[in-house]
């Protein structure tokens, strides 16, 4: 049930926003072999719009990362690397590119599906890793 949760708030997420963006000409795309160094072992901070989105953990030596939403539903992935594409596939494939913009490190959806997503900003990458629990239920 709790595999389920993750997924719903994934795809509720994902149904609520608007359409994919494309990179802008001061984008800077992240190439894969840095965005490992930059992630591996190590958990990344989401925001959007100035709001607490989430965080991801990159498990060392594997293409898996643990996404836990500002909610508290969390999910596990494995990631893949191409074409300037980097895709998590939790329910279904999620496709971003990763650039630097203006000094800052911008996650921009890549999905061609109605609703699409929003830009991410990564607020910091911290070298602490996370454990996702379920909910207390009554």
């Amino acid at each position: 049930m709790f595999r389920t949760l993750a997924f719903a708030a994934l795809a509720l997420f994902g149904a609520t926003l608007v359409p994919p963006l494309a990179a802008s000409a001061q984008d800077t795309p992240i190439p894969e072999s840095e965005w490992r160094d930059l992630t591996r072992g190590k958990t990344v901070y989401y925001y959007i719009d100035g709001t607490y989105f989430g965080r991801e953990y990159y498990w060392p030596g594997q293409d898996m990362v643990t996404f836990q939403h500002a909610s508290g539903v969390c999910a596990n992935a494995r990631w893949t690397y191409s074409s300037g594409e980097y895709c998590f596939f939790f329910d279904r494939p999620h496709c971003f590119a990763h650039v630097r913009r203006d000094g800052e490190i911008i996650i921009i959806p890549q999905s061609a599906e109605a609703g699409g997503e929003q830009e991410q900003l990564v607020q910091s990458i911290s070298p602490t890793s996370f454990t996702c629990t379920p909910g207390l239920t009554s």
